[in-house]
């Protein structure tokens, strides 16, 4: 079976860390030894001019098509076009870039990761070829875009209904994901679903956490309204007033940090976004990562957190709070709402320890080679 699917390289993207996960488990796996996968990443590059780049990169199974091309923004195509269709016209030299690898390739699925505009391009791509599509939910373009202008909701809203068709298979991380979708999205029930979450890569069980009294509070994410960013400046300014309790660290985006006002600059530590192997380091130097997300299909860094021996505070509209009802956690699900009201769960969460039997009980359920052996299953479909 020979499967395309976008793919892309962001340190600080969980969607991206998921796919890879998945693609290396192409490679290595033994069940996925018939399977070909070919990547398709698109880079934004303006240097070229209208010029289509296009290589390839072949490591076992796993094949890497890479196009560099000149990519309107996405926000200005939105704001000036006064329906969906213009945003299809704006992008169309893309999506015949994507029917024409499409058109040679000639994959039996297309798996399509995420809803924004590169997988909706991509999907409109594999429909006018005919090919059978199955899309994997990482985010709810809905919901990341609801604090845009009215116009701007309505056009991103139109992209994502585009998703829904009786004839795609979903995957969704997490049954509040699946709910959203369905209630709040295609308004529509969808015949063909599997609920699997995020695996955590193996080595956030490796590292071995040590007992500090630092107070070292992390928070990893992009710095976008979804993640909830507002927050983390409010509990920082709440924590210098209360003499610096903590020290909160961050890791974010380069343009974010760029941005983030200096008050802000001044009462925490910022690191750039790292490679994921290298996460588990950071996350065994916290005592505690806090998640204030007002939405998330998912949220791989909480659960990664904890395999990595250190607690973490989420919200109940995350869908890895269906994950930690499962492990016990229920009491790391809070309101966000008060800075104070979160300094005291802060307080009760850092004399906890996450005990080696849960790690363990963890590292067996959540393991990427059971995970993806399911979306492997799932989508190997006539």
């Amino acid at each position: 079976m020979k499967i395309l699917t976008n793919i892309r390289f962001l340190k600080v993207a969980g969607i991206a860390q998921t796919l890879l996960s998945f693609a290396d488990f192409i490679q290595k796996d033994k069940t996925a030894k018939n399977i070909q996968f070919i990547g398709v990443n698109v880079e934004n590059s303006i240097k070229n001019g209208e010029q289509v780049l296009i290589s390839k990169s072949r490591e076992k199974n796993f094949r890497l098509v890479s196009i560099s091309m000149l990519l309107p923004d996405i926000k200005e195509i939105v704001e000036r076009s006064a329906n969906i269709k213009d945003v299809e016209n704006a992008y169309e030299p893309l999506i015949e870039t994507y029917l024409s690898i499409i058109l040679k390739e000639k994959p039996d699925l297309v798996l399509l990761n995420g809803t924004y505009y590169l997988p909706w391009c991509l999907y409109l791509a594999a429909k006018r070829a005919g090919v059978k599509t199955a899309v994997h939910y990482h985010g709810c373009l809905t919901k990341e875009t609801e604090h845009f202008a009215e116009h701007q909701r309505m056009v991103f809203r139109e992209m994502e209904k585009m998703f829904f068709s009786n004839d795609n298979r979903y995957i969704f991380p997490s049954q509040m994901a699946k709910d959203t979708v369905v209630g709040e999205v295609f308004k529509n029930e969808i015949k063909h679903f599997r609920i699997l979450p995020n695996p955590i890569p193996l080595h956030f069980f490796d590292i071995i956490k040590k007992k500090r009294k630092s107070r070292r509070i992390g928070s990893v994410g992009r710095w976008t309204y979804v993640k909830n960013p507002h927050f983390i400046e409010k509990l920082a300014l709440y924590n210098a007033r209360q003499i610096k309790n903590f020290t909160i660290h961050i890791i974010t985006d380069i343009g974010a940090i760029a941005r983030l006002p200096l008050r802000i600059l001044d009462v925490v530590k910022l690191t750039k976004p790292m490679d994921n192997h290298k996460l588990p380091d950071f996350y065994s130097k916290m005592d505690l990562i806090i998640c204030p997300s007002h939405f998330e299909t998912y949220g791989n860094v909480a659960q990664e957190a904890v395999a990595s021996g250190t607690p973490a505070l989420i919200t109940s509209t995350m869908g890895v709070a269906e994950t930690f009802r499962h492990f016990g956690l229920d009491r790391w699900i809070i309101d966000f709402s008060s800075p104070a009201r979160v300094a005291k769960a802060m307080e009760n969460a850092l004399s906890e320890t996450i005990t080696p039997a849960l790690r363990m009980e963890m590292r067996q359920e959540m393991n990427p080679q059971r995970i993806h052996s399911l979306l492997l299953d799932y989508i190997k479909y006539n």
